[in-house]
């Protein structure tokens, strides 16, 4: 257990280093022209890298950047997850997996994945045996979409998020400035009535 903790600690503290690498030299230092790169502020938003410099762009509604393939894809076939905060490493269960967390480093975002046995803690925000790890992720978005029932999950960065389940991925959403998530009644609503249990951040 105490080498699986230094080598998540080793492992973040590298993550933290290679972006902010990446904000200080610019999203375009070192890709070549013509390609495209994301911009982690925004799951609908992209870069065109010309001659070193980022040239915004933005996907239609409804459709996410895919670096990887480098075109606007459907979001289900994209993992996109927008941090609150632009600085710092923040660990955050996901929401379509116990065995899943979100790793927020300097605003950039990735997936990880517990060792076999293991399940993220929401409470601890570290992975730990399944038996004994408190996650609040199940039961998850459904494989298949129901077309009469839409399903939503309650976020964890902060009051005003939430996901829309869709084509079996849990997409991130955000209620309007000054609105919350309301878990009972499924929508966003103002604070007083949402009665978020998160602390009060804003995004």
């Amino acid at each position: 257990m105490v080498q699986q903790s230094v080598m998540h600690r080793a492992l973040v503290l590298a993550s933290l280093i290679a972006a902010a690498s990446a904000q200080l030299m610019g999203p375009c230092h070192g890709i070549p022209d013509g390609l495209f790169v994301n911009d982690f502020s925004s799951c609908e938003g992209y870069f065109l890298c010309d001659n070193g410099q980022p040239i915004p762009a933005t996907c239609p509604p409804g459709f996410f950047f895919n670096e990887a393939e480098q075109l606007c894809d459907f979001p289900q076939n994209v993992f996109c997850y927008v941090c609150g905060q632009a600085f710092g490493v923040e660990l955050f269960p996901s929401p379509s997996s116990c065995e899943k967390f979100i790793t927020c480093s300097n605003g950039i975002s990735f997936e990880g994945t517990c060792s076999t046995g293991h399940q993220f803690d929401a409470t601890q925000r570290i992975c730990m045996n399944a038996e004994r790890a408190q996650c609040l992720t199940q039961p998850g978005c459904p494989t298949i979409d129901n077309p009469n029932e839409v399903v939503f999950l309650p976020g964890s960065q902060s009051c005003a998020e939430y996901f829309l389940c869709q084509g079996g991925s849990a997409i991130q959403r955000f209620c309007a400035p000054g609105l919350h998530w309301n878990r009972v009644a499924q929508r966003c609503d103002f604070p007083e009535i949402a009665q978020c249990p998160l602390p009060q951040t804003t995004h």
